[in-house]
């Protein structure tokens, strides 16, 4: 596994972690590890993505500032990108294990085409329901469709890695990087919540991307805790509870019927498993919608 550091940042000490983490997944000697100050060029690192990506990288590094995996041919890629926010990673050992840890997880599915059947299922899906917004006359709705649907598929690889990493006796690992995570309250953004969604939906259906896209984050998180460690769920759920001000309990009811289908059904990444996940929420979407 290969380090590269953009900015004032100690070597040793980010070496010393993957050196843990190397203990606990089996790493490939071909990954790369990439962690970049925010106020860092990146243009020096750009060579290592296709070209057609290269503003996609730019734009996460620079706008988005979101620490994500990549593949792509040969090459498997980790970028932290290191925030105002998540600074606590340079002195949390523990903290910056759990990202590396999930991170990597990411890398071992895309390497074994884990998400590759996921990704048919979704387009299989896809072409179902924007088939039969056609139908319903309200081919409006497509591209917020396809832009929920992206929101899904993040979801679903989030519940498959986290799964894996709590599976494999990692869950206190993540459990601790959520944790501090969760506690930097400057990083959770307004959440936009509805008692009555189908109404203020139908003023303004962007809303409905922006509700569930924050709910989906959250529920990458809980919901396999919440399957495999009740105990730490619990713990999980005060923190974000205490964050955003908000009651998880009414984000669990609302998002019912495709919490219960995981938690009941989801043993481990399945064409079949995924496509009745999409069915769910793609159901939900166009009835909110329609």
């Amino acid at each position: 596994m290969h380090l590269t550091l953009l900015g004032d940042l100690s070597e040793p000490y980010f070496h010393r972690s993957l050196e843990k983490v190397q203990k606990l997944l089996r790493v490939p000697q071909d990954v790369h590890v990439y962690v970049v100050d925010e106020h860092q060029d990146v243009s020096s690192i750009l060579h290592s993505f296709p070209r057609k990506d290269r503003d996609y990288v730019r734009r996460m590094c620079a706008v988005e500032k979101v620490s994500f995996s990549y593949h792509y041919g040969k090459e498997f890629l980790v970028l932290i990108i290191l925030t105002s926010f998540n600074r606590f990673l340079l002195r949390d050992a523990q903290a910056l294990e759990g990202l590396l840890l999930h991170e990597l997880m990411h890398l071992e599915h895309m390497r074994k085409g884990t998400y590759y059947p996921l990704h048919q299922s979704y387009r299989k899906v896809l072409r179902l329901y924007s088939n039969l917004l056609t139908r319903l006359q309200q081919k409006r709705f497509i591209p917020l469709l396809e832009n929920i649907g992206q929101y899904a598929v993040l979801l679903l690889k989030d519940l498959y890695t986290n799964a894996a990493l709590i599976q494999r006796g990692y869950g206190q690992h993540l459990l601790h990087y959520y944790e501090r995570e969760f506690s930097m309250k400057k990083i959770c953004p307004r959440p936009v919540f509805y008692d009555k969604l189908k109404r203020a939906v139908k003023k303004d259906p962007h809303i409905l991307g922006i509700v569930l896209h924050f709910e989906f984050s959250l529920l990458s998180v809980i919901l396999p805790f919440k399957k495999y460690k009740e105990q730490q769920a619990k713990k999980l759920l005060r923190y974000i509870a205490r964050c955003y001000n908000l009651n998880m309990q009414e984000i669990l009811r609302k998002c019912g019927p495709f919490i219960t289908y995981y938690l009941d059904h989801y043993s481990k990444p399945r064409r079949d498993f995924a496509e009745k996940y999409f069915h769910l929420i793609f159901t939900k979407v166009v009835e909110i919608l329609t």
